[in-house]
């Protein structure tokens, strides 16, 4: 084959976006031509191109810009005393690939996703993350999807879209991390300026988010807010809370029912080392509300990385899970979880279904991201007996609560969840706020329960 006159960087565009990462020597191969001559080529490329490794094990690709945004960003860390670092640059590469820079050393999960050059074939976990969930999530996504230009559904939303959203209006998303550095300037602004929100004006607030006008980055189909509150010892604590439709309409009051239970749930799981502390319940203006500490954030403005088992999951094993303990089983053979994590998760879910629980999908379990390993489950959020929530157009059906007993590997965690359950139903029962007829439930609940445990011996 004759060797072309000259090669040029026309030459090479194709080869490096096809084959990424791509070396000089199979350039060279594909073109007929010698490496030396491709490596001056490359030279011209100027910062549009990646080079990983060294010697003759280096490799090229391209940087990809997206939506006039630029090809690399800054990840700031926000720490549990509200002060940023950089942790990282993210980096667009062709083919849909990128690639994260570490600013100090790598986390020790890294190796487990990327290549050694930080290669991801796809987006990063810890970002992907981050991206608008739930009910208010298709309000933020409606609300910004004209000015950003994405769709009006964030479960549509390609990884660019994800990442102009982070950069533009990730100040106040869920864990620590921050994209870009005027998104930051906006983070540790909003730290600074922000002032107690008054429980008189829980109201208001559910009225406007009712109507999808105020947003937030809450996952979830509950209505909810953001909130910052001074109620816990006497200090600021952000605060998401959750409410009801108004009390007088049927909906309204089965949903006030539902928030009880949770704040019940809340208290049995904190008095066994599994829960936040200090939800409690709020009636308002014919309407009740539950206000939970939210466990990515501390005093004093600080935060803590989170990271749900959905993505987790999705990314560290390509094979499908039916429920929690199998999903973070799968994660234990992969190094990433332990032992006790595997165990918290078995009682966490047996809990659930105890207490009836029908909504624990991915999104309702999740992790610390700490730099370490292994990942430790976080805690627990959004338990409560959703077998009895309204149907999609309010309707209130007759459930029948019928909790399965439990395999054997999971039976020694299931007693100690079932007590745990005995408990909570008792206490939910006895509370004087709960509607005659989910009182009724609960009373059923108890001896359903009680059944359940003299059959399997706890």
């Amino acid at each position: 084959m004759p060797r072309p006159a000259t090669t040029t960087i026309r030459d090479l565009v194709p080869l490096l976006r096809s084959r990424v990462p791509v070396s000089a020597t199979e350039m060279a191969g594909m073109l007929g031509v010698n490496r030396t001559t491709i490596v001056r080529v490359l030279g011209d490329f100027g910062d549009d191109l990646v080079v990983m490794g060294g010697s003759r094990r280096t490799r090229y690709a391209l940087r990809r810009n997206v939506r006039g945004t630029g090809n690399r960003w800054p990840v700031f860390r926000i720490d549990e005393g509200g002060q940023a670092q950089e942790w990282a640059v993210v980096e667009a590469l062709q083919e849909r690939l990128w690639r994260v820079n570490w600013a100090g050393e790598a986390p020790a999960w890294a190796e487990h996703f990327s290549t050694r050059e930080g290669l991801w074939n796809g987006f990063p976990f810890f970002l992907g993350d981050a991206r608008p969930q739930g009910f208010l999530g298709r309000s933020i996504a409606r609300r910004v999807s004209r000015s950003l230009q994405v769709p009006d559904d964030p479960r549509m939303w390609s990884d660019d879209d994800i990442l102009v959203f982070l950069e533009m209006e990730g100040e106040d998303l869920p864990g620590d991390l921050v994209v870009g550095e005027a998104c930051l300037r906006r983070a540790l602004g909003r730290a600074l300026s922000g002032v107690p929100t008054q429980e008189s004006r829980y109201p208001e607030l559910a009225g406007l988010v009712a109507s999808g006008i105020v947003g937030s980055s809450a996952g979830g189909e509950q209505p909810k807010f953001l909130a910052t509150s001074e109620v816990h010892e006497s200090t600021r604590s952000d605060v998401l809370v959750k409410f009801s439709p108004p009390l007088a309409q049927a909906t309204g009051r089965r949903w006030a029912d539902l928030l009880l239970a949770e704040c019940h749930a809340h208290a049995v799981l904190e008095r066994v080392g599994l829960g936040m502390p200090s939800a409690r319940i709020v009636d308002l203006d014919g309407r009740r509300f539950l206000e939970i500490q939210r466990f990515d954030r501390t005093p004093g403005s600080g935060r803590r990385g989170v990271v749900s088992l959905e993505s987790l999951h999705a990314a560290a094993s390509g094979v499908p899970a039916r429920e929690w303990t199998e999903a973070v089983t799968e994660l234990e053979r992969a190094g990433l979880v332990d032992g006790a994590a595997v165990v918290t998760t078995q009682r966490l879910q047996a809990f659930g279904e105890l207490i009836g629980n029908t909504d624990m999908h991915f999104g309702n379990l999740a992790f610390w991201l700490e730099d370490s390993l292994p990942f430790r489950v976080v805690p627990a959020y959004d338990m409560l007996p959703m077998l009895w929530a309204p149907g999609p157009q309010g309707e209130l059906s007759e459930r029948r609560f019928s909790p399965d007993p439990p395999v054997p590997a999971a039976l020694a965690a299931w007693r100690e969840a079932a007590g745990w359950a005995a408990e909570y139903w008792q206490n939910l029962s006895d509370d004087a706020r709960l509607s005659r007829e989910f009182a009724g439930f609960a009373r059923e609940a108890i001896l359903t329960v009680d059944r359940l445990r003299r059959f399997v011996g706890g």
